[in-house]
């Protein structure tokens, strides 16, 4: 039994071991927050589940909420102040809080919002 792990161990590093030769780490690469932007970064944070098309129960689509932000296109600060709004959530116009996200995420989902929330390869 010693002998099996021994060469199951051994098999594991050197197939680690080939694997960082290749340029390649241990873990699946894994895009972080801080490199996507827009539709892709909705999509890694899980905000089409509620905001797609179809959306869920009363959630507005990301047309909608492009819709209604729209106003807010060109303000200094409006993407980094709603985007805390998000964070916090507004019972008052019916925001669930987001606490999961970050500032800087969330900053960079409102100024996708903002500036029209296009999905990627739409050309906007």
């Amino acid at each position: 039994m010693l002998a099996r792990i021994t060469r199951l161990s051994l098999a594991a590093r050197l197939l680690r071991c080939s694997l960082v030769a290749l340029g390649v780490s241990h873990a699946a690469p894994v895009f972080a927050e801080s490199e996507l932007t827009g539709s892709a970064l909705a999509l890694h944070m899980g905000c089409y589940n509620c905001h797609g098309t179809p959306a869920r129960r009363d959630a507005p689509t990301f047309e909608r909420l492009a819709a209604h932000y729209e106003k807010l296109r060109g303000q200094a600060g409006a993407a980094a102040r709603e985007g805390e709004e998000l964070r916090r959530g507004e019972p008052f116009r019916r925001i669930v809080a987001h606490e999961q996200l970050s500032a800087d995420t969330a900053t960079k989902l409102m100024q996708w919002i903002i500036d029209g929330a296009k999905p990627a390869g739409s050309g906007g």
